[in-house]
């Protein structure tokens, strides 16, 4: 009986019928992989439109007067914090320290230290004008591979910067140059450790810039009601975001970083680097797309006066591109009766510090105490 089971399985066997395998070849594999990420991509494409199409819509600014304009934006400021990572720091008393680095003609040279929030300290370093105060105040934020020495003009070797701190303290402002992570690795370790506890590293130093127009209220050396802030590339953004969030800064001028958000972000072009092609993951913020391009932004600053500084051939904010976006800005500026307090400035040059028409906005508008 066993036997005849085992014929009949070995007869079932061998009348099966064989199938030929080859295997795939791997630009079969490979096309799977691209349709799959051309469907995604052109999905995401689609939502991001509808995103911008949203975020244009959400905005309901009032130009009626000054005063209803400021009462309809107010909301968005924390909006923002929110979109950069969120304010949960808990502040601390300042208690600032400073220690002597250089005394010139001009100047004397400051390092110094002060309390942002809990375990948290700024560092910057503080450049006080000679003469009889008090002064107008610059905040200068440098950019990435930049220093607050460099910039200040402690260092031997100038760079795009071009010394933009100490011409600003020679031309009488007080000068507080604040320390910003200053490369892609250095930003993006600190900004995914922040991720993973609900933080974003942007929101973190924003507070840090807010805790530095603290100090520099404090200083008998300031006038508190003539604080601007002037930065370049990371830090042109990172002064338009402290400007918008807080009304104390008087007047800002934003140096080779304004832009159409989206483009910058997501599309590639012979004309600058977007963000996509590149690592730098902590440039891209949650929700961004609906809620803030860069001149809803810059709307948390009107009416106070702001300066965009731009290269024609600079590769981080296309001029053409850059100057097309200010326009939302100008407008809205104009409706309210204050478009001079709107400036756009374009140089023949790449991506550095001008500081020319620059320093002359600054002085229209922080030595006139009265304004």
């Amino acid at each position: 009986m066993q036997t005849s089971l085992t014929t009949a399985l070995l007869l079932l066997c061998l009348a099966a019928p064989s199938y030929a395998f080859q295997t795939l070849r791997p630009e079969d594999v490979e096309a799977n992989q691209k349709d799959q990420f051309d469907e995604i991509d052109r999905y995401l494409d689609r939502q991001v439109a509808e995103a911008d199409r949203k975020r244009t819509e959400s905005w309901h600014r009032d130009f009626s007067s000054i005063e209803a304009y400021e009462r309809s934006i107010e909301p968005w400021r924390q909006k923002l914090m929110e979109v950069l990572g969120g304010d949960v720091y808990t502040r601390a008393p300042l208690q600032p320290k400073e220690e002597l680095v250089a005394e010139f003609t001009t100047h004397k040279a400051w390092r110094a230290w002060y309390n942002t929030f809990e375990n948290g300290r700024g560092y910057g370093i503080l450049l006080i004008p000679k003469g009889e105060g008090p002064f107008p105040a610059l905040i200068l934020i440098h950019g990435m591979g930049g220093t607050p020495e460099g910039l200040c003009g402690l260092t031997a070797q100038s760079d795009y910067h071009n010394r933009f701190g100490l011409q600003a303290v020679q031309r009488g402002y007080v000068v507080l140059a604040p320390l910003n992570m200053n490369s892609g690795k250095k930003r993006s370790w600190l900004d995914r450790k922040a991720i993973m506890i609900g933080q974003r590293l942007q929101a973190l130093e924003q507070v840090k810039l807010i805790r530095a127009v603290d100090y520099l209220s404090e200083r008998t050396e300031v006038d508190p009601n003539r604080i601007g802030a002037y930065g370049i590339s990371w830090g042109g953004r990172s002064v338009m975001n402290l400007a918008a969030l807080d009304r104390r800064v008087a007047a800002c001028a934003i140096s080779g970083h304004f832009n159409d958000l989206l483009p910058k972000m997501l599309t590639p072009s012979p004309h600058y680097t977007a963000y996509i092609e590149t690592d730098e993951g902590y440039a891209f913020f949650w929700r961004q797309a609906a809620l803030f391009n860069e001149a809803d932004v810059v709307s948390l600053i009107c009416p106070r006066p702001v300066f965009i500084e731009q290269g024609r051939t600079d590769r981080v904010a296309y001029w053409e591109m850059s100057q097309r976006a200010f326009q939302q800005v100008r407008e809205m500026y104009e409706k309210l009766g204050v478009g001079e307090r709107a400036v756009y400035s374009i140089f023949e040059g790449s991506h550095e510090i001008h500081g020319v028409e620059a320093f002359q906005f600054f002085d229209r508008w922080l030595k006139v105490a009265s304004r």
